[in-house]
C-alpha cells in the first residue's frame, strides 16, 4: 500500500500542477470565459477520483443525493481531510468555496481560485472580513452558485470536532437560503498525516435546514446533524 500511495501522490501533484498550467491562460486572455476554469476544475476532480479508485482502490459513495439542491444553497461540510477541499467539484455544479485567505497566496493555484469565484476570509480582520464574505457570498448566490463552507474552520480528526463558528449563521441569515449539512468519514482514508488507505469514503448529504430559524436553534440543529451522522459513518466502516 505504501508504494501505491507514493504513486498516487506523484500523479496527484504532477497532474494538479499541469491542470493549473492549463488554466493559466484564462488569467491573461481578455474575455476568457469563466466556464473554462469551471470545466477544468470538474474534470480535475473527476480524474482524481479515477486515480484514487485505480491506484489505491479507494472509492467514493454518495448518500442522500436527493438533498443536493438544483438552485443556490449553502453546503455546510464536515472537514476531516484534503479530500473535502476538492471532491465537491465532482458532485455539485460550480461550487464557490469559502476558504482561508492564505491559500490565495499559493502561486498560480491561488490566482485561479480567486478567478473562478472562491470566497477568501481573513480571520484576523474580524467584522470587516465577515462583511466582505457576506457580500461575496450574496454575489455568488445571485449568480446561481452554491456556497460551500467548513463551519469548524479547520480539519478535525475522525471522531473529534472543533467549535462551530457562528459565521455560518451570519451567511445563512443574510442569504436566506437553505443550509444542507454534509457529513463525511474522509479522514479515515486520507488523514492529516497523508497515509492513504483503501476502502470506501462516504459523502452524505443531510436534510436541509430551511431559512428563518433563530441562531441558537440553527447552530444546535446544524452541529447535531453533522456530528451525529459523521460519527455513524465512522462506526459503519
Amino acid at each position: 500500500m505504501r508504494l501505491r500511495s507514493v504513486i498516487f501522490k506523484f500523479v496527484f501533484y504532477v497532474w494538479g500542477t499541469i491542470a493549473c498550467l492549463i488554466g493559466a491562460p484564462a488569467l491573461y486572455l481578455p474575455g476568457a470565459p469563466r466556464r473554462w476554469l469551471v470545466r477544468l476544475q470538474t474534470l480535475w476532480s473527476q480524474s482524481v477520483i479515477f486515480w484514487l479508485r485505480t491506484v489505491l482502490n479507494l472509492r467514493m459513495e454518495i448518500r442522500g443525493a436527493e438533498h443536493i439542491a438544483k438552485g443556490p444553497v449553502i453546503y455546510a461540510m464536515k472537514h476531516q481531510s484534503m479530500l473535502d477541499t476538492f471532491i465537491m467539484h465532482a458532485i455539485i455544479h460550480d461550487p464557490s468555496f469559502i476558504m482561508k485567505k492564505e491559500l490565495l497566496k499559493i502561486p498560480l493555484y491561488g490566482r485561479l481560485c480567486a478567478k473562478v469565484g472562491n470566497i477568501p476570509i481573513d480571520r484576523e480582520m474580524g467584522r470587516k472580513s465577515m462583511k466582505q464574505m457576506l457580500l461575496r457570498s450574496h454575489q455568488e448566490k445571485d449568480a446561481g452558485r452554491p456556497v460551500v463552507i467548513f463551519p469548524e474552520g479547520s480539519r478535525a480528526a475522525p471522531g473529534e470536532k472543533h467549535p462551530y463558528m457562528t459565521g455560518i449563521f451570519g451567511i445563512y441569515k443574510y442569504l436566506k437560503v437553505p443550509v444542507v449539512p454534509v457529513a463525511v468519514n474522509t479522514g479515515l482514508f486520507w488523514p492529516r498525516d497523508g497515509k492513504l488507505k483503501k476502502g470506501t469514503f462516504v459523502i452524505e448529504f443531510l436534510p436541509p435546514i430551511e431559512p428563518g430559524i433563530q441562531k441558537h436553534d440553527f447552530m444546535s440543529t446544524l452541529e447535531g446533524s453533522i456530528e451525529t451522522a459523521s460519527r455513524k459513518l465512522l462506526v459503519a466502516v
